[in-house]
């Protein structure tokens, strides 16, 4: 039986098939915690309403001016048919004429008292949506500090790990020849390379890891008259902590930055938790992993969402 090996290999590698993660259990299980703290779901909602109702109160009044406009002119043609019609002494629809004025009058006074109840009540909300974003601004700055926190005891914790040799144990199979000994099956290249894959495998999954100088020992090794070949093998990996690393980290942490596309089949106008952010077919915008109200205006018109943003991603609203 193939007792021990030692070789040397300078391996790096990105595996897909696993979803191994950097963070600790306790690592993650903070992530998730702030994650359903911070959610703002509800403060996003009650924004998405309040921005709804101002746009509702706005149009209403910028139709009510018109309203105005058009009445005021009817008045003046009242007041004109009525002077026509006492000048030339006929007298028969001086009271329907005077009936129309006051009833005109009237009508532009209710919607002029109507306009600035609706001025009064956007003052309220716009001073609402204030407070809404000061709360969300305060709570997602929380929230990105707690998080930056728990990616720097991260990084700490790996960068101590990996200043020392990363111990892994391998379990597993593989065709040799059936002509050549376990030793020099194990001493192969191929062999080599493939032990080396599955320990960066097992232990980091789909991470992109740079290895070197990796020792490794037959710990057991049994092979068939066919080759087939079951071992387990002990050995350890010197992982270079570089910025592929810290990618990842900020990745799985969830402190990354996206830009996103905001897009509209007219010339809009865009908004992100209340806050204008641009205007036009398409407005990009850098926000970081989190949820946002967005809310697109256009003409009278408006579409909002509240949207997860956890990558890059185009946003349409069509009008």
């Amino acid at each position: 039986m193939f007792k021990k090996a030692i070789l040397l290999a300078a391996v790096g590698l990105s595996f897909n098939s696993h979803g191994t993660t950097l963070l600790s259990d306790s690592e993650a299980e903070q992530v998730k915690a702030l994650q359903a703290q911070y959610n703002n779901t509800t403060e996003l909602k009650e924004l998405t309403k309040v921005s709804s109702t101002i746009f509702s109160l706005s149009t209403q009044s910028k139709d009510l001016n018109t309203a105005i406009n058009r009445d005021k002119q009817l008045y003046l043609d009242y007041q004109q048919k009525l002077s026509d019609e006492m000048l030339s002494g006929s007298g028969e629809k001086t009271e329907f004429y005077f009936g129309a004025m006051k009833k005109t009058s009237q009508a532009i006074k209710q919607n002029q008292q109507q306009i600035s109840k609706n001025a009064a009540q956007i003052k309220q909300l716009n001073h609402k949506i204030d407070q809404l974003n000061g709360a969300l601004r305060e709570s997602k700055k929380a929230y990105s500090d707690k998080l930056n926190a728990v990616r720097s005891a991260v990084v700490n914790r790996l960068k101590a790990e990996f200043a020392n040799p990363v111990p892994m144990s391998v379990s597993g199979k593989l065709q040799c020849s059936p002509y050549q000994s376990i030793r020099a099956c194990f001493e192969s290249k191929q062999t080599t390379s493939k032990l080396i894959n599955d320990a960066i495998e097992n232990r980091f999954g789909q991470i992109d890891i740079t290895s070197s100088t990796n020792n490794f020992k037959v710990m057991a090794a049994t092979m068939d008259y066919e080759g087939n070949v079951e071992y387990q093998v002990g050995l350890n990996l010197f992982v270079q902590y570089d910025e592929k690393i810290d990618a990842q980290i900020v990745k799985e942490v969830g402190v990354e930055s996206f830009d996103i596309r905001l897009l509209s089949n007219k010339h809009a106008q865009f908004y992100l938790d209340g806050q204008p952010v641009g205007q036009g077919n398409e407005v990009m915008v850098k926000v970081s992993k989190g949820k946002y109200a967005v809310l697109a205006k256009y003409d009278g018109r408006q579409e909002s969402t509240i949207q997860d943003i956890e990558n890059p991603v185009s946003l349409t609203y069509n009008f």
